[in-house]
């Protein structure tokens, strides 16, 4: 890696900025040429138009290229030339690139696209591998996506050493069901750091276009929200549940577990009903809300949308204990086998 790309990695420059700072336009790059060091060199940058960069320094009392700025082991006024040199790229990166997350074009597209659909952002979490980027499920706080920086020749021998030819890639949760059809597709691969069995890798070079990753990113994502079942204990000596949807078919509803809209409140109703009488589905959640007594202390609320009223002689306290649920002191999720009654 040269001077000049290292210094340039994850920017991208932004040509409508570049005449103010100096930058002239040619034929198959635009050019700047700015002295540095009080005048002993001469830096000439070119940045091509798919933003490659590259440069000279010139020492100005010979006219030609200073090579020792090149060489791997360098003395210490070479050194002190290449600190100045680099000094001045940071300069024009900060006044006319923009700082990208990534090295690929694909990658940072699929980045930007994850930003305006679900205002997700990557999160660098490695110190050690600064390219390691992971993508968050906000409520679970589990990762969908996890970009990495990796030698191509590992996606198909996992023993090579070799690291030229890195690749960018993005490793994707994937249901078991879909793996064998999306491994047969170009550029997508068995996961390489994280589980084959639940993940794949895909390479983030254009060989599999955007619509088709933006797709599996929706599918790894939507395996950590996909609508779960909760059971919700309502207490009558608190609120009349047994009213409130006489008038309306939508209430407020104290929140004090991750659930998420489009899930389902199995809405059990204390004593002296002791049974679940209504199935319910969350339209709203995450709303403020401030109250505060002696038995109660609520923070936020969720909306519920009433769909269905069950028998009060059907989901007892007798019957769900035969089938799971010991007590409902708060909410929790639905065990599959009185899952299964209920959605009879």
């Amino acid at each position: 890696m040269t001077i000049e790309e290292a210094a340039f990695q994850k920017q991208r420059p932004d040509f409508a900025k570049f005449p103010a700072v100096g930058f002239t336009r040619h034929q198959h790059d635009y050019q700047l040429e700015r002295d540095f060091m009080d005048g002993q060199f001469r830096a000439i940058l070119r940045v091509k138009f798919d933003g490659q960069v590259s440069g000279n320094v010139i020492d100005n009392n010979t006219g030609e290229e200073y090579l020792p700025l090149r060489a791997v082991h360098c003395g210490p006024f070479a050194a002190q030339v290449e600190a100045a040199y680099l000094d001045l790229l940071h300069q024009v990166a900060t006044q006319c690139f923009v700082r990208v997350p990534f090295h690929g074009d694909q990658a940072n597209r699929l980045a930007a696209w994850i930003a305006r659909t679900f205002h997700d952002q990557p999160e660098f979490l490695f110190k050690r591998l600064p390219d390691y980027a992971a993508f968050r499920e906000p409520r679970s706080q589990k990762w969908y996506g996890l970009v990495i920086n990796i030698p191509r020749a590992r996606l198909t021998d996992k023993q090579s050493t070799s690291k030229s030819d890195k690749v960018e890639v993005i490793e994707l949760r994937c249901p078991a069901s879909q793996r064998a059809t999306w491994l047969d597709q170009d550029g997508v691969y068995p996961a390489y750091h994280l589980s084959e069995k639940n993940w794949l890798c895909v390479t983030l070079d254009d060989t599999i276009a955007d619509a088709k990753l933006e797709q599996l990113v929706q599918s790894s994502r939507a395996l950590l929200t996909k609508p779960r079942a909760w059971l919700v204990p309502a207490n009558p000596k608190y609120y009349d549940i047994m009213h409130a949807f006489v008038d309306h078919d939508t209430i407020t509803w104290k929140q004090s577990t991750s659930i998420r809209v489009g899930d389902t409140a199995y809405m059990y109703v204390a004593a002296p009903v002791k049974a679940i009488i209504y199935r319910c589905r969350v339209v709203e959640t995450d709303i403020p809300y401030d109250y505060q007594s002696a038995a109660l202390k609520i923070k936020q609320v969720m909306r519920l949308r009433l769909e269905k009223e069950y028998n009060h002689d059907r989901f007892t306290l007798a019957y769900i204990k035969q089938h799971g649920v010991s007590s409902v002191q708060g909410p929790r999720h639905v065990p599959a086998d009185l899952l299964r009654e209920l959605e009879k």
